[in-house]
């Protein structure tokens, strides 16, 4: 009898938060622009535990918010031995919104050439889609994609909708619609396996399992974890309390690390950390020192670490590198390339603190607002990448 914990489903949220040009025009609704990763990891998240309630171990191939390589994407899902990768996106035509009636719209799913598999895992997700919120289907595509074209089995990218027009726009932050379109993608991977789906409140897991033998570890409670390993591979964490490869979410280079620790658990006869990331969703680390070490003052047990305010100004969330420039990058006093004061500049791969982000003008890609001699400052968008704390 086919059983859902014999496959292993690969998820890939498209894009990083902070990669340049990957989000809608500014909206006036709502004050700023969607970012595509807003979307993109919200939808992955609600399939991983639409997925996991049905029995499915699942692989999450970007976890943390940095844009992660498309090659280390697919290597992890083929290391791994994925039974099936479905990569979620947002569609763009032109960049800017022309109007009711006039923007491009609908979604679509990507497959690559001649794949008959991948075809198949399509037409199942297709299905479903098809039935939910009214939109275009622009039908199944077939590409030449790295996503669909480097992984071992059936691959589907989807297109969700389009980021330049401004109904489908407004959806990318509409919780029942990420919810609607992972349960509707849940639905057609059940379909394609052929296992029951299991609606929630019907049974079946849902979340993290408990832990026998786990200490509440509050001497660490709400400080922050990091990877002192310099292994090229990195330092793996897990979407479970396990060191079983199956339940790898992926890796930790030296310096990366979790801004809380929630617990200490024995598992399997060593130590792991139970860890939030700045978004709030919970991994699993070995708690060797061998392998990573401890850093901060605790708070209370599953809290979320936040960032001090920088010379008692405005509080950053989070920091960007410096990117896409041949030297350095112009630190402005508004967010207006064209009527600002250059207050100094930030020299490439260095990082500064950064509190969010904003539309302006004069800059398709939006600036980034930051503290600079502890007081905000702006960045324009495409030359930082951004990290949160």
């Amino acid at each position: 009898m086919v059983k859902a914990s014999d496959y292993l489903i690969a998820l890939d949220d498209g894009h990083g938060l902070g990669t340049a040009g990957k989000r809608t025009p500014y909206i006036p609704s709502i004050g700023r622009q969607i970012r595509e990763n807003e979307f993109n990891e919200r939808v992955t998240y609600f399939l991983k535990l639409e997925l996991e309630r049905c029995g499915f171990r699942t692989l999450l191939t970007a976890p943390t918010d940095a844009d992660t390589p498309l090659k280390a994407r697919t290597d992890a899902a083929n290391s791994l031995g994925a039974d099936a990768l479905v990569s979620n996106h947002y569609n763009a035509f032109d960049g800017k919104f022309d109007g009711p009636g006039k923007d491009a719209e609908g979604h679509s799913l990507h497959v690559y050439f001649n794949d008959a598999q991948d075809r198949r895992l399509a037409e199942s997700i297709a299905k479903y889609l098809k039935q939910g919120t009214k939109q275009v289907y622009r039908g199944i595509i077939e590409q030449n994609l790295h996503m669909t074209r480097e992984f071992n089995g059936p691959a589907v990218l989807v297109e969700n909708g389009f980021m330049d027009n401004e109904r489908e726009a407004l959806l990318m932050i509409n919780e029942d619609f990420q919810r609607e379109t992972a349960r509707e993608q849940a639905l057609g991977i059940c379909d394609f396996f052929g296992v029951p789906y299991i609606a929630a409140g019907s049974g079946g897991q849902v979340g993290t399992p408990p832990v026998s033998g786990g200490t509440s570890g509050d001497s660490v409670a709400g400080k922050r974890v990091e990877s002192i390993y310099k292994g090229n591979d990195g330092l793996d964490f897990y979407s479970r309390p396990t060191f079983d490869d199956r339940y790898r979410a992926g890796t930790l280079k030296f310096g990366y690390g979790f801004p809380t620790i929630v617990r200490k658990l024995k598992v399997e006869g060593a130590e792991m950390y139970e860890v939030k990331n700045s978004r709030g969703y919970v991994y699993y680390v070995t708690a060797s020192p061998q392998f990573v070490k401890v850093e901060g003052s605790g708070q209370p047990s599953g809290g979320s670490a936040s960032p001090p305010p920088v010379s008692g100004g405005p509080i950053a969330i989070g920091e960007i590198t410096i990117i896409g420039v041949a030297n350095a990058a112009i630190v402005q006093d508004r967010p207006d390339r064209l009527a600002s004061q250059n207050l100094g500049t930030i020299r490439k791969g260095r990082t500064i603190p950064v509190t969010g982000s904003v539309s302006g003008r004069n800059s398709s890609s939006g600036y980034w607002e930051v503290v600079y001699n502890g007081k905000r400052a702006y960045i324009t968008g495409d030359y930082g990448r951004y990290k949160a704390y």
